[in-house]
């Protein structure tokens, strides 16, 4: 096991080179998501907050340098590492990444010693900026640790004359309202869970989401297969409570969901769910708020 636990992003096109790749990280015992794009990318890493991105350079929607140039422009990426992963092993396409903004350029397929060579080269990074108190709070949600039923969320807002919750009730009625959703769908209940607002981002994570069955599932059969079986069921049971929870976004927060991004990790167990909403929700003023 590694000495610190990166948080890695694959963005690759080709499903099964990212699975492939985002298993291989996590059997090196990381927490890793995996997105099959660039344009769905900038979305997932500004909810995740990765310390490493392994990003392909030939995508459909939006190449690895296009990506990379637009993370260059969001101040809270300057810690992050990110290499290009490119099937074309020449000199040109080396330079033109690292021109683009890319730390660092594998050639597939890349060997293992590489691969952990890129995650031991990020251990300095993470020290001592990574751990400031500012960068820690973005990571974590205080207000989001309690629970605030709708009904109760409803009252609340009925009593105030901008009709609208302060973040950290949003926060706490999002948290209770997926609590709900799990003990609709998936017959248990799990109150870790952390939601927190990145302007026009919703990110609701549930750390050590797996049941009881998908742990069995996961070790009964391949990694890669456990991993996929896995995700696909998480993904279609959401899909299914997708209008449910749509619905519970739009009356917490009164701004309309527009897309929704999924992800496991099989080995941490962390789920996270990632809404965009139609614009940045208003908050009502909560003066205790730091």
């Amino acid at each position: 096991m590694p000495t610190t636990t990166l948080r890695v992003l694959v963005v690759d096109d080709n499903r099964d080179g990212a699975d492939a790749l985002g298993l291989l990280a996590e059997e090196l015992g990381h927490q890793v998501h995996v997105t099959y794009g660039g344009a769905t990318a900038l979305d997932v890493a500004r909810a995740f907050q990765p310390d490493l991105m392994l990003i392909d350079l030939a995508m459909p929607d939006m190449d690895g340098c296009s990506l990379v140039r637009r993370i260059h422009d969001l101040p809270d990426f300057h810690q992050t590492k990110l290499v290009a992963i490119t099937g074309h092993a020449d000199q040109g396409h080396k330079t033109f990444a690292m021109k683009a903004g890319f730390d660092a350029v594998l050639f597939k397929p890349v060997a293992l010693t590489q691969i952990k060579a890129t995650f031991e080269s990020v251990v300095p990074v993470l020290s001592p900026a990574d751990f400031s108190p500012g960068h820690v709070a973005q990571r974590s949600s205080p207000g989001a640790e309690q629970l605030l039923p709708i009904d109760e969320a409803r009252r609340i807002r009925s009593e105030r004359t901008s009709r609208i919750l302060t973040e950290a009730e949003c926060q706490a009625a999002i948290c209770a309202g997926f609590v709900r959703f799990q003990a609709d769908y998936l017959g248990w209940r799990s109150e870790r869970i952390r939601a927190h607002f990145i302007k026009d981002l919703l990110v609701i994570r549930v750390q050590g989401g797996l049941t009881l069955a998908e742990c069995h599932l996961a070790k009964a059969s391949t990694p890669e297969s456990g991993r996929d079986l896995i995700k696909q069921f998480r993904k279609q049971l959401l899909e299914v409570a997708r209008p449910i929870l749509e619905s519970m976004v739009y009356e917490v927060t009164g701004v309309k969901p527009q897309s929704m991004h999924h992800d496991i990790s099989t080995v941490t167990g962390e789920e996270i769910v990632v809404f965009r909403l139609a614009e940045p929700p208003r908050f009502e003023y909560d003066p205790g708020a730091r």
